[in-house]
């Protein structure tokens, strides 16, 4: 067996040695198809990668559930209890929340993104501590000082250098001294998706007041639990659902109406609310990713097809000298597997390249994001998987064929032309055909995300994000007290405001489509709530008086905030269109009254209504929504947002120093403009990236149907070289032989074109919901056939030209 893999590697070497330009254009067409495909992977092996810790097939999520969605995914730390009291299919259930602060270490202060934690946190995760230790059971879980951190790895490496006797050092944490027991291990992040926490401090360091502890309709916090081994998700849900329904009897005013799903940590990312949307566009993806590697085996079957019909002589000449079929079958195989290897090698880098690429996208936060798409063993097992299976699939075929002919009938054909068996290229332009259906499929969904990035930057959001500066700030970080952070914003915008090129300034706890949205449960006053039923959930933002012809977000009835409207006068609100619509439909909203704390009070009063915009995702729906004044409902961390007649760049280092004016110390969280910061997360971001992968296997797609095209027809033309020569001879003109060349590729690109439309239709009725433009958008299905049999004809143009120049005595002589 050795000595016979040896002789084929050997002759399958001498025989892609001989023929370079065969292996090269099938090892980059393999590598293209291969690179595409392990680039997507990675990328979805990135979004599913399991947490390191502890058997992390156990950990689940307990995400709360209303009547219609997982909007509500947080739970209290009553329910947490229960839940980790009552539930015997866990072996513990605990929880963390996110949070944004500050930390200053040596006399220096910056962000600092961490996670409050209850104590069984990291001994539920089953993980250890890379020096020091970690937080223990029982650790900040109840009213009282367990003044400890523990840092993140990442941001001990970067920030103490990796220094061990960093241990037992005090720290301020949003002015609170905490003293630094130990650090995260390598490569734990934290349980929140795509963000690299920076430290982990106890629960009560947020929550020292008591009524958190036994406030049931306070739900800020992210529940988790471990299965307890040989107990399925299933099996936890019936759990689960008994002690729901039983706090449901006992607690109906804070539980009553909602349900509790159990899901899979990696189904629940980035959020549960994705846990629907997620699997469906990764399977979107890894399909046009398969595409483009059947579109370039078709393409290498194809060149194979050609190159064993080149071969069938030499097939013969073996089977005379008697090497049978299973031998020449093998060493055919070994070529096309050595073909594909080699391709498969650089489709690798190629795709190393590509996620290393999409890894370092930018997302427009000042947030520690982690897009961590590296390869690791899955990735290459499913390439070298990928590899070998598109090897035999391109090499068995042809192999067959040439392995088949009849000996006799091909010695004695010897050099003449095959220009008699126009038959036998049928398959080979079956094969371009469905090349080309492919690739306009491939373009139309390319086509599709294009057009939806585009219509989504021309889409009116609410509000004008031209020539807007937005500066974050939290004087919390450094210890500022409340009344010094409202001198801070108030001396800081009357210095903006007298700057040269600023027209406005406003203040407000975020930006749309932001990173701080808040929500908060409404009681409509006069609205019985439906019984077995939780209030909805509405997004609010605080805002100061100049937010509104600042941002330029239209106000349609009643007036805007005034500095009357402060915290010893009566609590107004804002609402935009929708929340009108939906709780005061058919009448002015104006006066009416609505609650956050509860069905008695105290109520919040409309003063105006403004319209509706997108407030948390680019996606999103029209939302109700409303504001309240900052003087009302206070926040350290705010955003000024300054509107510039000037370029708002050529502001930043101007309001730099103002902020530097103020405090020396003062930390900038974040600086840029509000073009930039569409282009985050919440924003453009998932349309840019949707456009960027599709727009390259499209691009890929067009290349390697061109390519079909271009050797079928080239091929077919040569083989009927003696045929052109004998009808020039008997007076075919120079246009009847490019007619006649020119009919074959448009019989090829108008059927290929046909049946990808009617693929591409349906794919992009399967896509609809992750695009802001129809899938079956005019524009795309008219111009993308177009371009696409523009440049397909061009490919055949060129060989049927060719055609046009044979000399007829030189054709007779062929062969």
């Amino acid at each position: 067996m050795m000595k016979m893999l040896s002789q084929d590697l050997r002759g399958a070497l001498r025989q892609l040695l001989k023929n370079p330009a065969y292996t090269g254009l099938v090892v980059i067409t393999l590598a293209l198809g291969i690179g595409v495909n392990t680039a997507m992977f990675s990328i979805v092996n990135g979004f599913l990668r399991p947490l390191p810790v502890r058997q992390p097939k156990q950990i689940v999520m307990l995400a709360s559930q209303g009547r219609d969605s997982l909007s509500g995914y947080f739970l209290s730390y009553p329910q947490l209890l229960d839940f980790r009291k009552q539930a015997n299919s866990f072996s513990d259930v605990f929880g963390y929340q996110l949070e944004l602060g500050g930390i200053s270490a040596d006399g220096k202060a910056s962000q600092f993104l961490f996670n409050a934690v209850t104590g069984n946190y990291f001994s539920s995760l089953g993980i250890n501590a890379a020096t020091g230790r970690l937080l223990l059971p029982g650790e900040g879980e109840g009213p009282g000082a367990d003044p400890f951190l523990v840092l993140g790895y990442s941001y001990w490496q970067k920030n103490f250098g990796g220094n061990p006797n960093i241990v037992g050092k005090q720290v301020l944490v949003n002015g609170k001294s905490v003293i630094i027991v130990g650090v995260a291990p390598k490569g734990f992040h934290g349980l929140a998706f795509a963000v690299d926490q920076d430290g982990y401090l106890p629960l009560n360091a947020i929550h020292d007041a008591g009524e958190f502890w036994i406030d049931r309709s306070n739900r800020p916090l992210v529940t988790m639990a471990r299965l307890k081994p040989g107990v399925s998700s299933s099996q936890a849900q019936s759990s689960v659902n008994v002690i729901a329904a039983r706090l449901a009897a006992q607690y109906p005013a804070t539980d009553k109406g909602i349900a509790l799903r159990v899901l899979p940590e990696r189904l629940s990312r980035p959020l549960p609310q994705a846990a629907a949307v997620i699997p469906a566009l990764v399977s979107l993806f890894l399909v046009l990713a398969a595409l483009v590697l059947l579109i370039a085996c078709i393409n290498v079957a194809n060149i194979s097809l050609v190159r064993a019909m080149v071969r069938r002589r030499e097939m013969a000449v073996r089977v005379a000298l008697g090497a049978g079929r299973a031998q020449l079958i093998r060493q055919m195989l070994t070529e096309s597997l050595l073909l594909a290897l080699t391709g498969g090698a650089v489709g690798m880098v190629l795709g190393m390249w590509t996620s290393r690429l999409i890894s370092s996208l930018d997302l427009q936060t000042s947030l520690p994001v982690l897009l961590d798409f590296h390869f690791d063993w899955s990735v290459f097992a499913y390439a070298m998987g990928v590899t070998v299976v598109t090897g035999l699939i391109v090499g068995l075929w042809p192999a067959l064929r040439a392995s088949s002919a009849n000996v006799s009938m091909v010695l004695h054909e010897a050099g003449r032309s095959e220009s008699a068996g126009v038959e036998r290229h049928r398959m080979r332009r079956i094969l371009v055909i469905a090349q080309v259906a492919g690739s306009l499929l491939l373009l139309v969904v390319a086509a599709l995300f294009v057009r939806s990035l585009q219509q989504a930057q021309r889409t009116y959001l609410g509000f004008d994000s031209d020539h807007l500066l937005n500066v974050t700030l939290d004087p919390n970080e450094i210890g500022y007290d409340q009344q010094r952070t409202d001198n801070f914003y108030r001396d800081l915008k009357a210095r903006v405001l007298a700057l040269p090129g600023v027209k406005s300034a406003t203040v407000a706890f975020d930006i749309p489509m932001g990173n701080f949205n808040d929500g908060t449960p409404v009681f409509v006053e006069g609205h019985a709530q439906i019984p077995g039923e939780q209030p909805p959930q509405v997004m609010l933002n605080r805002i100061d008086a100049d937010y509104f012809s600042t941002l330029r977000v239209p106000l349609l009835q009643g007036r805007e905030f005034t500095a009357a409207d402060n915290e010893k006068a009566p609590l107004v609100a804002i609402i935009n269109q929708t929340m009108a619509n939906q709780f005061w439909p058919n009448q002015s909203p104006i006066g009416k009254r609505f609650s956050v704390k509860g069905p008695t009070g105290p109520f919040i009063e409309v003063a105006g209504v403004a319209g509706d915009g997108r407030y948390s995702f680019i996606f999103e729906s029209p939302q109700p929504h409303f504001y309240v004044p900052m003087t009302q409902n206070l926040s350290s961390l705010r955003i000024l947002q300054i509107r510039t007649s000037v370029q708002p760049e050529s502001l930043m280092t101007p309001v730099q120093q103002e902020v530097r004016a103020l405090d020396p110390g003062m930390p900038i969280v974040d600086l840029r403009t509000m073009r930039q910061s569409l282009q985050g997360a919440n924003g453009f971001f998932i349309l840019r990236l949707g456009a960027l992968l599709a727009g390259a296997t499209g691009v890929l797609g067009l290349v390697l149907a061109v390519v079909g095209v271009y050797g079928v027809l080239s091929f077919v033309t040569a083989q009927r070289t003696r045929e052109i020569g004998i009808r020039m001879a008997l007076g075919a003109a120079q246009g009847d032989v490019l007619r006649m060349v020119l009919r074959q590729g448009i019989v090829i690109v108008t059927a290929g074109s046909l049946i990808g439309l009617g693929l591409a239709f349906a794919a992009g009725r399967a896509a609809n919901s992750f695009l802001m433009v129809s899938g079956a958008d005019p524009l795309t299905f008219a111009v993308v056939p177009i371009l696409l049999a523009a440049v397909a004809l061009w490919a055949c143009y060129i060989p049927a030209r060719r055609a046009t120049k044979v000399d007829p005595m030189v054709a007779l002589r062929y062969e």
